[in-house]
């Protein structure tokens, strides 16, 4: 009885574990704020630059695992759009020359609401 009533509570906690898991990710993923990235300069008098925001990996990965920190911290700098946006695969520091996924560009708080498809840019 005791060997069927502790299999019984640690498969419980196991489902309600996994049950926390799941709505903890969809929370992250619904909470994710979004930015609009543009590759160009787009005309100055729409917007005000606020900083240069780098976000990179160390190892191997792809540039969409980037996105969710690259839009996050576009937002800390006060930011809602980017500017001279690019990603791209770069050489690593180390002399074995790991390629790892590199995002950058400028953030920039946009003066009138943004629509990122008539810029010409994506959205992330």
């Amino acid at each position: 009885m005791l060997k069927t009533l502790t299999l019984t509570t640690t498969i419980c906690l196991l489902s309600l574990s996994s049950m926390t898991m799941a709505n903890t990710e969809t929370a992250e993923q619904s909470t994710t704020p979004h930015i609009c990235a543009i590759k160009g300069t787009p005309d100055s008098s729409q917007f005000k630059i606020m900083k240069r925001v780098k976000v990179a990996k160390g190892t191997y990965g792809s540039v969409e695992e980037l996105y969710p920190r690259f839009a996050e911290r576009t937002h800390q700098v006060g930011g809602n759009v980017v500017i001279n946006y690019n990603a791209s695969q770069r050489f690593g520091f180390w002399p074995w020359r790991i390629v790892r996924p590199v995002v950058w560009g400028t953030a920039v708080k946009w003066n009138t609401p943004v629509n990122c498809q008539q810029l010409g840019g994506i959205e992330i």
